[in-house]
């Protein structure tokens, strides 16, 4: 056997290594997927509760919601191994983008337009982009 070829059980055990890296590689795509769908959502729940409802209490909850998104997209982020080669670029910019944007929501609504709908609404959107625009950035990577 020349050093070019394989033998069959050389290739076996490569294909099978190839289909658990590529099954495992799904399964961060997905997850990582399913958090940023609960980080969109938690962020614009989060935010018009915390602008529109004048209660410590919708503070209190509004935060919580938020805090408990950012969980799950921080521990699949460290934790995914098996990811395309944009994902890191991809993920640094999507939490960068958000963090400013949902610190800048805060600021600017809590100290200017305390339970004023047309700033809150537009705000909640704006910050709930970004981990919109990584699952469909994904999408197109993935196809």
């Amino acid at each position: 056997m020349s050093p070019y070829e394989v033998s069959p059980q050389e290739a076996a055990i490569t294909i099978a290594e190839t289909d658990r890296l590529a099954a495992k590689m799904h399964k961060d795509v997905y997850a990582m997927r399913v958090a940023m769908v609960s980080l969109a959502a938690a962020t614009a729940f989060g935010l018009l509760i915390i602008g529109l409802v004048p209660s410590i209490g919708a503070v209190v909850a509004g935060t919580t919601a938020v805090v408990a998104a950012t969980i799950p997209v921080s521990l699949v982020g460290a934790t995914a191994r098996a990811r395309d080669r944009a994902f890191s670029r991809r993920y640094l910019f999507t939490i960068g983008f958000w963090a400013l944007f949902f610190a800048g929501t805060i600021i600017t609504g809590m100290y200017l337009y305390p339970q004023v709908p047309g700033f809150w609404i537009p705000a909640a959107i704006l910050c709930a982009t970004p981990p919109v625009a990584f699952i469909v950035t994904g999408n197109r990577a993935a196809h």
